[in-house]
């Protein structure tokens, strides 16, 4: 056996070894039945070994063509990764980025132009989902993980930590004061976000309570939401105080649509930038994770990020 086999013959091989059909082989690589078989027919040549048992109405490896089969399957993967190495390599391509819906859609999203404009050869694929989807099986370049660090083994850069904070139209503070006490939030409709997993340690209204009023217990009349814009919007439209984290409130609040009801806040989770770690140092992870960062810097020194001093 002279030299290497003939690029397009391994191929067939492959294809043909995966379906076990020259047919199907041929529909994948868009070529004939009779091109797949001749193809074959001349690797077979090459290596001096039958591969496939020809049946009527089958078609079956051979014990070498088994054995020959996983080793080519590798080495068109190893292609195949070299070329996403290869554009990896560069600043360019599309990047899949995952966040929570509210960090998508209340903080991420409105930002992303930001990155486009800085770096136009890279396309940012955002999926916001509340669900943690695995990198691999799900496509998934970077997520933004919310929680309290644990990423496992992901690489992870921390990029914001949350509170929740009383929120509610300005009308509101326009009829009863610059803030609301206590005792006026107890005569309030009040509002509470749960997210999927929540949690009874988690942020919520009882625990606010719990750190303004302790002597008295938390009203029970609060409404509950799974999506943390609807709760934002119920309280721009003057239907309660929704207890809310700052960093989906922000917009709102900046834009004056939305009004800190009460200073007290309660520390709540925080953000994290994750990727694989063999992925942490190529040149659009590391571009993306260095602009968002800087986004977050930005934002803590603003107005309303401000209030997030002392949250670590």
């Amino acid at each position: 056996m002279a030299g290497y086999p003939p690029l397009k013959s391994l191929e067939a091989f492959d294809a043909a070894a995966r379906h076990l059909s020259f047919q199907r082989a041929a529909e994948e690589l868009n070529i004939t039945p009779t091109a797949v078989s001749h193809r074959i027919r001349t690797l077979e040549d090459h290596l001096g070994r039958k591969l496939f048992h020809r049946l009527p109405r089958a078609l079956r490896l051979t014990p070498e063509g088994a054995a020959y089969a996983p080793w080519i399957r590798q080495a068109f993967q190893s292609f195949r990764q070299a070329g996403t190495a290869l554009e990896d390599a560069s600043a360019r391509g599309e990047l899949v980025v995952t966040a929570t819906m509210s960090f998508a859609t209340n903080w991420l999203a409105p930002r992303l132009h930001r990155f486009s404009s800085q770096y136009p050869d890279i396309a940012v694929r955002l999926v916001a989902t509340d669900d943690v989807l695995d990198f691999a099986r799900h496509g998934i370049d970077v997520a933004i993980r919310y929680g309290r660090g644990e990423v496992g083994d992901l690489f992870a850069a921390w990029v914001l930590t949350d509170a929740a904070i009383p929120v509610c139209s300005p009308t509101r503070l326009t009829e009863m004061g610059q803030t609301l006490t206590a005792d006026e939030l107890r005569r309030l409709p009040l509002i509470q976000y749960e997210w999927q997993g929540y949690k009874p340690g988690d942020p919520g209204w009882v625990p606010w309570w719990d750190s303004v009023d302790p002597a008295r217990p938390a009203p029970a009349n609060a409404a509950v939401f799974g999506d943390e814009h609807m709760c934002i919007q119920a309280a721009i439209d003057g239907h309660g105080v929704a207890l809310v984290g700052l960093l989906a409130a922000a917009r709102e609040i900046e834009s004056g649509r939305l009004a800190v009801a009460h200073p007290q806040s309660l520390p709540s989770k925080s953000c994290y930038f994750t990727c694989a770690p063999q992925n942490a140092d190529l040149p659009k992870f590391a571009a993306f994770r260095d602009w968002l960062l800087a986004e977050a810097d930005d934002f803590r020194d603003g107005p309303v990020g401000a209030m997030l001093d002392g949250i670590a």
